[in-house]
């Protein structure tokens, strides 16, 4: 009775220890592959593996927003997974397609083309099979799935860059570490019952639904800030790929890291808000809404707090970035109040999307990423990497105030 009373409370405390563990494995990843790799080497990984991302959320995207919202309404579970099976194979088809002329028109070489490839292969059967998991609310396995994934990215391009020859490619023993990360933690999901080739594809009941909730939180999810690559392409494009990796490694250890640290908010909040919607239970509703804010909202003052104070030691000792120290740490109070800002609006939004209304979102999404492209492309040569950190975090106001304005109007409850 007590853990039904508090199941936001007990599944939020083991989504953040699994996540500080996960979160904490990819953090340590980055001064490891820098020092290991070098800084421009990195650099060009990151950016190749931010247009991975962004392929993959796109076409995958649909299919776990359709999970989340739907999964829990079917009572035959063994057919919907056929027919996310499906799903999964024709999304994989079109990402490859797209990711491979991307990498050709980058000048890529085969090796990295086809291990994007697989990646994306594992990747769309891992991302389904863990939001399965999350939609369940079967917590403990969703983290033991994340934290696998997490140390096996981080561990597996060590011991290749020890037993491979010097001049091996950087950018291929990383994305051998994303392939073999997704691999693993889709074994311990699916115990090798990946994406069959050979599935039949017949009009399914569940696709046309998906694909009208999905896709417009897919094109979210393409250009949302975790993923999202269009300020990196103009960094890269404007100020090079050394550029590239010092934002890249203090936007993860600030941006990704407190997302990461949310992520558990929005794995077990959103499940237990659509139940309580479907369940006309508006009191759980709300209350379930009015928690999340709050922890949420302490959690930030926390992170801020420890950032602020440890920047210096992170900046110099932690990433080896001492003679841009001043410069860089301009970076830290605009990234972590815009990530709060993000994290805030993905938890309002829900009240959107219990409603169906989508398509509400990708349009706020894209308004958005066309002001910040504009601005980018004015500002970030101008003023460099502080100019690509504010306009961070003006695109983070200006969305959150979309989202509040759009709950006010439209959303009753």
């Amino acid at each position: 009775m007590i853990l039904s009373k508090y199941k936001l409370e007990t599944n939020f405390i083991i989504y953040l220890f699994g996540k500080i563990i996960s979160a904490g494995a990819i953090i340590l990843s980055i001064p490891i592959f820098i020092k290991i790799f070098g800084v421009e080497e990195y650099g060009n990984f990151v950016f190749l593996y931010t247009i991975f991302l962004m392929v993959f959320s796109g076409f995958s995207g649909w299919i776990n927003q359709g999970i989340l919202r739907f999964y829990t309404l079917e009572n035959n579970h063994k057919r919907m997974n056929k027919e996310i099976e499906q799903m999964s194979l024709i999304s994989f088809i079109l990402a490859s397609v797209l990711l491979s002329f991307i990498f050709y028109f980058y000048n890529e070489n085969n090796v990295t083309l086809i291990l994007g490839v697989l990646c994306l292969y594992f990747s769309i059967s891992y991302s389904t099979n863990l939001t399965i998991q999350q939609s369940l609310l079967k917590s403990k396995r969703f983290i033991k799935g994340d934290i696998i994934r997490a140390l096996t990215f981080i561990i597996v391009p060590v011991i290749f860059y020890y037993i491979l020859p010097e001049n091996y490619n950087p950018t291929n023993i990383l994305f051998f570490g994303v392939l073999s990360s997704y691999f693993i933690g889709g074994i311990y999901f699916s115990k090798f019952n990946f994406i069959k080739i050979k599935v039949k594809l017949d009009k399914t009941r569940w696709s046309s639904i998906f694909l009208k909730y999905g896709i417009p939180l897919a094109f979210w999810v393409i250009f949302s800030p975790t993923t999202n690559g269009v300020d990196r392409i103009i960094i890269e494009y404007s100020l090079g790929a050394v550029a590239v990796a010092k934002f890249s490694a203090i936007f993860d250890i600030v941006f990704k890291l407190f997302s990461s640290l949310s992520v558990p908010f929005n794995n077990i909040v959103q499940p237990l808000l659509i139940k309580s919607y479907n369940e006309k239970n508006t009191q759980e509703y709300i209350s379930t809404m009015k928690k999340a804010v709050i922890y949420l909202t302490s959690m930030f003052i926390i992170f801020l707090g420890s950032i602020l104070f440890f920047k210096e030691f992170i900046l110099c000792n932690y990433l080896g970035f001492c003679s841009d120290v001043n410069l860089l740490s301009k970076l830290i109070f605009p990234l972590t109040v815009s990530s709060y800002f993000w994290q805030l609006s993905v938890l309002l939004q829900k009240n959107i999307e219990v409603t169906n209304r989508t398509v509400y979102i990708a349009t706020y999404m894209l308004i958005v990423v066309i002001l910040m492209t504009i601005f980018g492309l004015f500002y970030v040569p101008k003023y460099g990497l502080i100019g690509s950190a504010y306009i961070s975090l003006a695109g983070a106001s200006i969305y959150l105030t979309f989202i509040i304005y759009d709950t006010k109007k439209y959303f009753k409850i």
